[in-house]
């Protein structure tokens, strides 16, 4: 198995919007929508999503994740002065639960710990991938109710060994 992250390029457009879509689609229960409003609010939900995420992190770094020369998700990692934040990380439904998502968050925590940076991310309250950050050293900073701003401070002696 080869997992590379690489910097995401224009003609990876169709790529990340598909991906977008799909997470969405789950997300947002939007297969109980009608089909001609399904597309409307899902288009604007994926641009709604990109125009936040370029004026809150403009300096994010944009990966594809790539698994045996397959794109398989993609990554946004905003590396600021203080704090490294996961912006985003989403995987296609049929490569989930193979650990691929807890290997690049575990080389993103020992990249941390290197730098000697805290890390945050949000998460969704009710998000099962919660379980993991907590394992591997965040906790919660500040409860938004559906969401929760978790920090990871360096070195925190969390399990970040592979399994």
């Amino acid at each position: 198995m080869s997992l590379i992250i690489r910097q995401a390029v224009k003609e990876d457009g169709t790529f990340l919007y598909t991906l977008a879509y799909g997470h969405f689609y789950e997300t947002l229960a939007a297969w109980a929508w009608e089909p001609v409003t399904r597309e409307k609010l899902l288009r604007i939900q994926i641009d709604g999503q990109h125009t936040s995420y370029q004026a809150q992190f403009p300096n994010a770094q944009h990966g594809i994740i790539m698994l045996d020369d397959r794109a398989i998700g993609r990554l946004l990692v905003d590396r600021g002065v203080d704090f490294d934040t996961l912006v985003d990380i989403v995987i296609l439904k049929e490569k989930r639960g193979a650990g691929i998502g807890t290997w690049i968050l575990r080389a993103l925590c020992v990249e941390a710990d290197l730098t000697n940076k805290r890390m945050r991310l949000h998460v969704q309250v009710s998000n099962r991938a919660r379980n993991l950050y907590e394992r591997l050293g965040f906790h919660k900073i500040e409860d938004l109710e559906v969401l929760w701003l978790m920090e990871r401070l360096p070195n925190t002696g969390a399990s970040i060994a592979a399994p």
